[in-house]
């Protein structure tokens, strides 16, 4: 047996016998001297304050007690009791807030500790038991009154079934556990978990070791956690404590209340190898999160040390009542009720991975990292039910893979994802560094397709209207186009705007009928299709940008090479286009890495005619993709493949309608076969149908000689046939296989009417209107509208 000071109970009768002498005045404990106690009353109904708290570890204040043959106190400072009629709201008229906001003030804790968050999720700790070892509980207590929450709790000091609260500790202890949200009073950190009691202190004097022991072994198999608000200043034998961590049983023990640089007992076992990370050891910190001046620090635990409210704080009571105290008690419960709100959304998870997932969450306080104050920080509960580390998910073929780090950018003919995405129909499930499954939208790594926009519009213009042609013979044409733009990432060896070739090509006859192109750029394919026919000698083609070859802008910044013959009065012509490789007439982008850009290759064979005025032409071509998917460009979990392959065929023609007037148009249709992706969470893509249609009137020297104005109508390529199947783990062990269309939701059409005129030798004006209507095949997308003029000088 220990000896302790008998005046804390006398002080106790006496101030219970005062509180109940005067009902409507609530006691208080004033600041004592070294050498006496002073005892006094506050003025005001219904308040209650505390002080001297750093007096009570070594003062042994009114509520603090102590086991044998240890020195094992219970963790907690001062009680300021507030009698029923102080704090009930039972009445017929409606209070100025409402009750659950009125009881969720009195509980001013748990949003301190971040656990609105879970409330409001629906994580309430609901099937999850807490062992309470302490003074037992007042089962008739208002806030434990709900079906299931108490548990047949047992007495480790009498053996026995008696488990009545008449200290009022544990009562107060399970109050922020877990008491009953029920719009009176206060409620508990997880309020719909149950509580399995467990009295291991005497009605008077002293406890012991053995009680502790005894009850602590009574939780195993019954509880997954049971919180310790108890603390002793020395080690004892750990038998019991070493059963209920092999038993897989959560450990919350309060660091204790003597303002030392280490913690108490039986906290300070969390450093023991034996404790397998099971021990979490629990200070407190004042209303400003400030270690409080009676909390033990982290010292040697600080690795398993973390902190919560623990001054001030309102909760149950014996006799149906409600009491502020201070202590590492009050700290201690609020973490093992977080510890129940993971266990309920994460049942699987053990005891170490619940500690850890609390400990490495916690907001760092005091010294960064983990220090000997605040150990690893402040109970957070919001970011513990948030993912730890990278989210990973499997493929259907069992590859982990990151679910956030991969990027979508759709072309037209696939912004169907970005529908998709927009409408959250891209959500999975992905598992964090301890295999927690949570709800993730994939919808984040998709990029919205392109709209309009002026530089972009713009800087086509200039390619348009800065060109340059000569004609070195008969038999050889070139054509330049320049502009004017800093490098694409922003930065270049000098950071400023610099005059850049755009586009090139180069077109040499022989005279057997034998001809060759090459073409760099925006010009690159424009010798096939519509844009390569001439109904007239006078009349060119080649920069209407609506008679490119749709499927070419699956090839951006290209090249081509191509040789033609003529042929029985035919012209056959073949070639190959390719992109993707960096250009020495670009300006140099020193940020952009190019080993996972996207690549295309395609070749081309067409067959043309010529006619009095009119020319048309059948082409077929075969364009090979890397790293993209019909002009999209994806990776990661839902990359659509590292290869795919689109066969087409297109259909063109011009005649002249006068001298000067022509009309061109075309059509294209495209087979892309279907397959598996590799690494994805796309598992297979059906064969995909694509086609694209274009219309073109170009009238030459209209205003005057050499202006060229042209109107044209385009629907650019789009799916209109196509599947995808995602297999993906919908549950902690579960997966299933979403089908999704892969044809956009609309038809975009696009009307353009460009002007350009010589405004001198060396000088060109152009002007250019654009509408689109349901943009990138979007519908209930507003429409793309662009007026721009342009004005360009070479000197």
């Amino acid at each position: 047996m220990v000896d302790h000071d008998a005046t804390p109970i006398l002080v106790k009768q006496v101030l219970s016998a005062l509180c109940i002498a005067f009902p409507a005045r609530c006691c208080r404990l004033a600041t004592p001297t070294p050498h006496q106690r002073i005892i006094s009353f506050a003025t005001r109904a219904g308040t209650c304050t505390m002080e001297s708290c750093s007096m009570c570890a070594t003062e042994k204040m009114a509520s603090t007690q102590l086991f044998h043959p240890r020195v094992i106190s219970l963790a907690v400072c001062t009680a300021c009791i507030a009698l029923p009629e102080a704090v009930h709201a039972d009445t017929d008229v409606q209070p100025a807030r409402s009750a659950l906001e009125t009881e969720r003030g009195n509980s001013a804790f748990l949003g301190r500790i971040k656990a609105d968050y879970a409330h409001a999720m629906g994580i309430t700790g609901k099937g999850v038991t807490i062992a309470t070892l302490d003074t037992g509980i007042h089962a008739g207590h208002r806030e434990f009154a709900q079906a299931g929450k108490l548990l047949h709790g047992f007495n480790a000091v009498n053996h026995n079934a008696d488990v009545t609260d008449r200290s009022g500790h544990g009562s107060h202890v399970a109050g922020v556990l877990a008491a009953a949200r029920d719009a009176r009073g206060m409620s508990g950190v997880a309020y719909d978990a149950s509580l399995l009691p467990i009295k291991v202190f005497p009605e008077r004097g002293s406890g012991s070791t053995t009680a502790l022991n005894s009850g602590l072994r009574y939780a195993i198999g019954k509880a997954a956690i049971a919180n310790m608000s108890v603390g002793a200043s020395n080690a004892f034998d750990p038998r019991a404590m070493q059963e209920a961590v092999r038993s897989g049983l959560l450990i919350v023990a309060s660091a204790g209340n003597d303002g030392a640089a280490v913690s108490n007992w039986p906290a300070r076992f969390a450093r023991e190898v034996w404790a397998n990370n099971q021990i979490i050891v629990v200070g407190a910190v004042d209303a400003a999160n400030r270690i409080a001046s009676f909390s033990n620090r982290a010292g040697d635990v600080a690795a398993w040390y973390m902190v919560a409210p623990g001054v001030g704080i309102y909760s149950s009571y014996r006799n149906d009542q409600y009491a502020t105290m201070n202590g590492t008690s009050m700290a201690a419960p609020m973490v093992s009720g977080a510890a129940a709100l993971l266990m309920q959304l994460w049942p699987s998870l053990r005891a170490d991975q619940v500690a850890t997932i609390l400990l490495v969450t916690a907001t760092d306080l005091g010294a960064p990292g983990i220090d000997p104050i605040y150990g690893r920080g402040m109970l957070n509960a919001e970011k513990a039910l948030q993912p730890v580390g990278a989210l990973t998910t499997t493929t259907f073929n069992g590859k982990t893979i990151s679910v956030l780090a991969g990027t979508t950018l759709p072309s037209s003919a696939t912004s169907k994802l970005w529908s998709l995405a927009a409408s959250g129909q891209l959500r999975v499930v992905g598992n964090d560094d301890f295999q927690r499954d949570f709800g993730i939208d994939l919808g984040a790594t998709v990029a919205r397709p392109t709209s309009l926009s002026l530089d972009n519009i713009l800087g086509d213009m200039e390619r348009r209207i800065d060109v340059v042609e000569q004609v070195l013979d008969k038999r050889t044409e070139m054509s330049f186009a320049y502009e004017t733009a800093r490098a694409r990432s922003g930065v270049s060896f000098d950071d400023a705007p610099r005059r850049r070739l755009a586009a090139f090509s180069l077109l040499a006859r022989e005279g057997n009928g034998v001809e060759a192109a090459f073409a760099l750029g925006d010009y690159s394919g424009d010798y096939f299709g519509a844009a390569g026919l001439r109904p007239s000698p006078a009349m060119t083609l080649a920069d209407v940008a609506a008679l490119a070859n749709p499927y070419f802008s699956m090839l951006p910044a290209a090249l081509h090479a191509a040789v033609g013959r003529d042929v029985h009065g035919f012209k056959l012509k073949a070639g190959i286009v390719r992109s993707g490789d960096q250009s020495l007439f670009t300006a140099p982008d020193l940020c952009a890495p190019t080993s996972n850009l996207p690549r295309a290759r395609s070749g081309l064979f067409e067959l043309s005619r010529s006619f009095d005025g009119a020319a048309m032409s059948l082409s077929v071509s075969q364009t090979r993709e890397s790293n993209a998917y019909l002009g999209s460009y994806s990776s990661g979990a839902l990359g659509l493949g590292n290869r795919a392959s689109t066969s087409a065929v297109q259909l063109a023609g011009a005649v002249m309608l006068t001298p000067t007037l022509a009309l061109a148009g075309q059509a294209a249709y495209g087979i892309t076969p279907g397959g598996r992706s590799a690494d994805s969470l796309i598992s297979d893509v059906s064969s995909a149908r694509t086609n694209a249609f274009s219309l073109a009137v170009i009238n030459a020297n209209r205003f005057r000689t050499g202006d060229r104005i042209s109107l044209s109508l385009v629907q650019p390529m789009r799916m209109y046939s196509g599947n995808a199947v995602m297999d993906v783990q919908s549950g902690a062990h579960t997966r299933e296989q979403i089908v999704f269309s892969m044809v956009p939701t609309g038809r975009e059409t696009r009307a353009e009417l460009n002007y350009r005129m010589p405004a001198g030798p060396r000088a060109t004006f152009g002007v250019m209107l654009m509408l689109r209507r349901d943009p990138n095949n979007m519908v209930h997308v507003p429409m793309d509208k662009l007026i721009a003029a342009r004005f360009s000088a070479r000197f």
